[in-house]
C-alpha cells in the first residue's frame, strides 16, 4: 500500500472492527476483503497469505501498513488480548498517517 491517506483510511477501519470485540484476524480478514471489492485486492494478496500462515502483525507488516517499530508494540499489545488497548494503538497509526 503506497499512499499515507490509504494507510489511514484502512487503518482506521481496521481499529473500528476491533473496537467492537471482533478477533484482530477476524477484522484484519474483513478488512482485505472489503479491499478487494474496492478494487485494490493485489495489494493484499500477500497479506491474506502471510494472515494465514503467520499471523495478524506479520500480515499488516507484509501489507506495508505498519513498520518494525510499530509491530513490535502490536505484538505486545496482542500478547495483552485487549481491544482496546489495540485499537487505540491503530487508530494513533491511522493518525500519524493521516498527518504525513
Amino acid at each position: 500500500m503506497s499512499s499515507s491517506s490509504d494507510k489511514a483510511r484502512f487503518l482506521k477501519a481496521l481499529a473500528f472492527e476491533i473496537r467492537r470485540k471482533r478477533p484482530a484476524e477476524e477484522a484484519l480478514t474483513e478488512c482485505i476483503e472489503q479491499e478487494g471489492r474496492g478494487g485494490r485486492h493485489k495489494a493484499f494478496r500477500q497479506a491474506a497469505a502471510v494472515l494465514a500462515e503467520q499471523g495478524f502483525v506479520p500480515a499488516l507488516l507484509a501489507a506495508d501498513l505498519i513498520g518494525d517499530e510499530a509491530a513490535v508494540v502490536l505484538e505486545s499489545l496482542m500478547t495483552e488480548s485487549d481491544h482496546r488497548l489495540l485499537a487505540g494503538a491503530i487508530a494513533g497509526l491511522a493518525e500519524f498517517h493521516e498527518k504525513q
